[in-house]
């Protein structure tokens, strides 16, 4: 029974094809070749069952059995093991990776899929993924394991870097450009509104309260490794605070693999250091010779000059600021061979306020140019034995004496009033700072006790250098 029927749905089909040249199943009126119809039975099995075979089987078909006369043949692959034993046609299995439906191209066995993990593809068009609060991961252990055009993008993840215009990157990002009259600049904009902040930061987060660095390298050949000749960036100076108050801006460059500190500025103070990490003040320069003013040119008016004090600060030299200062006044001598203090000068001018009293204290060390004339009257011939006395000018430095003059003080005329004989001390001495400047008098061959010598003197002193 079952061969008669087997019999006459052969004959029917032929004769469909025959008549129609299409067949079909579940309905009379076939649209294609072969139409199939879904059944309405809830009993039914719809669906059509290619051939089911393993990778092995297709690889163990003898040589040529599928050539281009079978080219759009299809199966279902239930397997992948690799095949093993006698395989003539294994060639054409070459591109089974997965389970699922295969074509035969005429060459191998291809995937009948959409899946662009499974084999290689193009897009007709545009398209658009919408990963709503989805997450799209890509996980790899190869040094080019996600790229873009070859080196546009290239994603190291093997060594965790990240190059642009390089499939090699060196880096956590490297960025190479071959074309010299272009990609040369890089410009990245903050939006209308944003906050006045760096648009791009680097962050360490290293959990070391002080020493630790976040740098940007820039170098034309460093080393194969990857490193850079010279750095900008931070530099933590402090345990963790807030808003960048611990941390010196700063530039250095790399020689034998260790840093070395070119310059710094601090946050707080806005000091420039550089050859020092703690500048105290806005520009602190430590070195040998730092400065050098090429090209100069001369200024006209009154101006003054640049002069540099005891701690290395840079001041300017004028008039009203040079140590200078002048002073006036009368020394009374009531013993003959005895040194006599000046008595309190009338400042004419003191710049620095260096002159107090009879004495004069250094401001700063250095050079210092000493004036000190005392004009000491003629006496009568009655007086200091009748043939004049002499007079001293003394100038001490902390009570010692440093310059030492004396004159002789004639009789006046016989025929005019007496008049003044002037004995003048002038000397250039190394002062320090604080040091204390004294002046004396002294008359020798006179009687200044029953007739006191009253003589006034000038002192002036300058610094040199």
């Amino acid at each position: 029974m079952k061969i008669k029927l087997l019999y006459s749905l052969i004959t029917l089909c032929v004769t469909a094809a025959t008549t129609y040249a299409q067949i079909g199943i579940n309905t009379d009126t076939p649209q294609a070749t072969l139409d199939i119809a879904g059944s309405t039975d809830p009993n039914m099995k719809d669906g059509l069952l290619p051939p089911r075979v393993s990778k092995q089987q297709l690889a163990a078909k003898d040589t040529g059995t599928y050539g281009s006369d079978q080219i759009g043949a299809i199966v279902y692959i239930t397997d992948i093991i690799a095949p093993t034993g006698i395989t003539p046609s294994i060639a054409q299995v070459g591109s089974i990776h997965n389970t699922g439906y295969h074509y035969f191209t005429g060459l191998q066995w291809v995937a009948i899929s959409t899946n662009i993990y499974n084999s290689d593809g193009s897009l007709t068009g545009n398209r658009v993924v919408t990963q709503d609060a989805n997450t799209l991961a890509f996980t790899s252990t190869s040094v080019n394991g996600f790229s873009v055009d070859g080196t546009s993008l290239s994603v190291d993840a093997a060594n965790h870097r990240v190059g642009l215009g390089t499939a090699s990157p060196e880096t956590r990002f490297h960025v190479v450009s071959t074309v010299p009259t272009s990609n040369r600049y890089n410009l990245i904009d903050a939006t209308a509104g944003a906050n006045q902040y760096g648009i791009v930061a680097l962050r360490n987060t290293s959990a070391l309260a002080t020493g630790n660095y976040s740098l940007l390298g820039f170098t034309n050949s460093g080393p194969s490794s990857g490193g850079a000749n010279w750095v900008v960036g931070s530099v933590r100076t402090g345990s963790l605070l807030i808003n960048g108050s611990e941390e010196d801006f700063y530039i250095g460059n790399s020689t034998g693999g260790g840093l070395i500190e070119r310059m710094r500025i601090n946050p707080i103070t806005g000091n420039v250091g550089i050859g020092t990490s703690s500048a105290t003040n806005r520009l602190h320069i430590n070195a040998t010779n730092p400065i050098r003013l090429e090209g100069l040119q001369g200024a006209s008016g009154t101006v003054g000059s640049l002069s540099v004090n005891s701690t290395g600060v840079v001041q300017l030299r004028n008039s009203s600021n040079i140590s200078a200062a002048r002073g006036t006044g009368t020394v009374i001598i009531t013993l003959n061979n005895t040194f006599t203090n000046t008595a309190t000068s009338a400042k004419t001018f003191d710049n620095l306020n260096e002159m107090s009293g009879n004495t004069f204290t250094a401001n700063a060390t250095g050079l210092y140019k000493v004036d000190f004339m005392i004009n000491y009257p003629q006496r009568a011939a009655t007086e200091d034995d009748g043939d004049g006395y002499m007079g001293y000018s003394q100038i001490s430095l902390n009570g010692i004496q440093q310059s030492f003059t004396s004159t002789k003080v004639t009789l006046p005329e016989v025929n005019g009033a007496a008049s003044f004989v002037t004995c003048s001390n002038s000397t250039v001495l190394k002062m320090n700072a604080g040091q204390v400047l004294s002046f004396q008098a002294l008359t020798f061959g006179s009687t200044p006790n029953s007739t006191n010598i009253v003589a006034s003197f000038t002192i002036n002193v300058v610094r040199l250098e």
